[in-house]
């Protein structure tokens, strides 16, 4: 659900960028005051592995020709709270973008907002209010579900709104409103099933983090659930990277291209500085597209990156390398501030 230049105005652009930078600035000072050593080296290990699973787009059934990939913030502001869980996905957010232009940077603020700050606030709010302080598996496993689907929809819901405000659609609001809610009814329920999937091993491992407790039988599982999930965060990025689909994603799909559909037209109409920017990002992005860059830094891409499973492996690795290194440093510099922690 990564927004492209295209989809944004200047002027909104500029709107959704203060309130992103409001928001995390919220965000921050809540994490420097609950922010534990514990919970500083699980964020930078989920980073990576959320960073490595949105890598991953699954075909989406009964939608040809289109996908989707988990955004994993329902994940996240479960296992480390809503404001952990926010920062995370926010830095998730920039890598991509800055690292592999995955996402528009006229659009990073709206990225920010609708992939990190609501699902994280909203799903985490959900999450509580189904769960009810139970424990039960059903009633859990509800709820992992509910604020999954809702929050996804939340976010989808956003980008048609914030299309329009931007003055770039071609058709009507409802129609593009109805395209996205649609294909993400179908991506939501997939994040779900997958959250609930994580969830059910992090509950058989390490309990205590769900109940927010410390509980001595398995706190000394912490170093097990680490390892397991740097593995697998290894295993996603460097080797089933290498089989997600190249089909667009449910986003992509609604507006831009329909390969199902060759005669499909486009529902926005770009800008010319939306066209600078993508321009701009074509100039100085390391590894456009998780792949090798065609031209050397500085020029101008007039072709198409080059693909191979060598470049996306070693994309992927880097990717959650330097996510990890980045939900890390901006803890451990919030942390500095922080003399009794």
């Amino acid at each position: 659900m990564h927004m492209a230049n295209e989809l944004l105005s200047v002027p909104v652009a500029a709107g959704t960028f203060a309130a992103a930078g409001i928001g995390l600035g919220v965000v921050c000072n809540r994490v420097k005051q609950t922010i534990s050593t514990d919970q500083l080296g699980l964020m930078g290990i989920l980073g990576a592995f959320v960073f490595a699973a949105q890598m991953i787009n699954l075909p989406l059934p009964g939608l040809p020709g289109t996908s989707g990939h988990l955004i994993g913030a329902v994940l996240l502001a479960i296992l480390l709270g809503p404001h952990a869980g926010a920062l995370v996905v926010s830095s998730i957010v920039m890598v991509q973008c800055l690292l592999f232009q995955d996402g528009g940077l006229l659009a990073l603020g709206c990225n920010i907002i609708n992939m990190a700050l609501v699902p994280s606030y909203l799903g985490f709010a959900l999450y509580r209010l189904i769960l009810h302080q139970t424990h039960d598996t059903w009633r859990f496993n509800l709820a992992v579900m509910a604020s999954a689907l809702i929050t996804v929809l939340a976010g989808a819901i956003l980008v048609p709104m914030q299309t329009a405000l931007s003055g770039v659609l071609t058709l009507p609001f409802s129609t593009f409103a109805w395209t996205m809610l649609s294909v993400h009814l179908v991506i939501g329920l997939m994040e779900g099933i997958i959250t609930v999937a994580v969830l059910a091993y992090v509950r058989q491992i390490r309990p205590d983090i769900l109940s927010h407790t410390s509980e001595s039988s398995t706190a000394g599982r912490g170093k097990l659930l680490l390892v397991t999930l740097g593995m697998v965060t290894l295993f996603l990025s460097a080797f089933v990277s290498l089989y997600a689909s190249d089909r667009p994603d449910g986003l992509e799909w609604s507006y831009a291209q329909r390969p199902d559909q060759p005669a499909f037209e486009s529902m926005v109409q770009a800008h010319e500085q939306a066209k600078a920017l993508d321009t701009l990002q074509s100039k100085y992005t390391l590894l456009p597209d998780y792949a090798r860059r065609p031209v050397p830094m500085g020029h101008i891409n007039t072709e198409d990156a080059t693909v191979s499973a060598g470049w996306t492996s070693f994309a992927g690795v880097v990717g959650s390398l330097v996510t990890m290194a980045a939900v890390w440093g901006t803890a451990l510099l919030i942390r500095k501030k922080t003399p009794n922690l």
